[in-house]
């Protein structure tokens, strides 16, 4: 095999391909980390040494990095930075809603505690015998789904609920943004281009059904 024809055949491996590709991408992924690092790292140090408390002194992190990104936009800022803020902050608020939610939702356990004890500490000083692991823990079921209905139906319950939906559906949102900046980025297709062909696919499937309906309805009657 000649020079020429080893190169070409190295050329068209599938394998080479692939990872040329894969070089090409971890490229692109180094340069994206130190554009970030370059200009968001700075700012969070800067904004943490102001406040030793972290991420968990409400939510003035958070909104800082929501009116940094919302602000204008220059030509020599890339879009992918000031999305990843965004997600960055939005992820701040989502786990500042999870420790609101899980400090009331938390919160009937203490007193279905405290009503479980005062219980069974009435049925042993009334002289009657200590009830089997069945009874208490029957007893303990019936106090804690009480406590934890009871506490379903306030209005801080609720309002935590809403805030970590919220929270939520704000985070995915900027998650979904930064998937499609990266993958246009990149020449990938963008979650956009997936429902579009998906969609299209669909129609295609509902006229073809059709069409077959109708051919069928029309030999159906041309038999008769």
């Amino acid at each position: 095999m000649s020079e020429n024809d080893k190169s070409a055949s190295a050329e068209s491996d599938p394998g080479l391909e692939w990872a040329k590709l894969w070089q090409t991408m971890a490229e692109s992924s180094n340069r994206m980390v130190e554009a970030w690092s370059g200009s968001m790292a700075p700012f969070m140090l800067a904004r943490l040494s102001e406040k030793p408390g972290g991420f968990g002194d409400g939510n003035e992190l958070s909104a800082a990095i929501e009116r940094m990104a919302q602000g204008p936009r220059l030509a020599d800022v890339w879009d992918i930075d000031r999305k990843m803020a965004l997600a960055f902050g939005a992820w701040i608020e989502m786990r500042q809603r999870l420790a609101s939610y899980n400090a009331v939702a938390a919160a009937p356990w203490p007193e279905a505690s405290k009503r479980f004890y005062e219980t069974m500490s009435a049925t042993a000083s009334g002289g009657s015998p200590h009830p089997e692991w069945r009874e208490a823990f029957a007893k303990w079921s019936e106090i804690s789904n009480e406590e934890l209905i009871r506490n379903q139906r306030t209005d801080g319950f609720l309002q935590a609920q809403k805030e970590l939906l919220q929270a939520g559906l704000k985070l995915r949102s900027r998650q979904d943004d930064v998937a499609e900046a990266a993958s246009a980025m990149l020449g990938l297709p963008t979650r956009k281009d997936f429902d579009d062909v998906t969609r299209q696919l669909t129609e295609l499937r509902r006229e073809v059904r059709t069409l077959t309906r109708q051919m069928h309805d029309q030999k159906s009657e041309g038999a008769r």
